[in-house]
């Protein structure tokens, strides 16, 4: 499992991340406070909302959370 820090900063950005996790065969989950959703759940996702600091899981030790978010692991 590995896990990275993230805050979406606009929508266009929240659903490229879905978009991503959705063709992942592991399980994505982003975590806020104590709120466990599915990544691969755009309305689960959106929920959450832009702005706020989230806790990317990805159930996969060889899984690069980084680039769900569009980032360079």
């Amino acid at each position: 499992m590995r896990n990275i820090k993230h805050t979406f900063t606009t929508v266009e950005e929240l659903v490229a991340f879905v978009v991503r996790a959705e063709k992942c065969s592991y399980e994505v989950d982003v975590i806020c406070n104590q709120l466990v959703i599915d990544g691969k759940s755009l309305m689960g996702v959106m929920i959450i909302g832009i702005g706020r600091q989230v806790e990317i899981v990805c159930h996969n030790e060889t899984a690069s959370p980084e680039e769900l978010v569009g980032r360079a692991a």
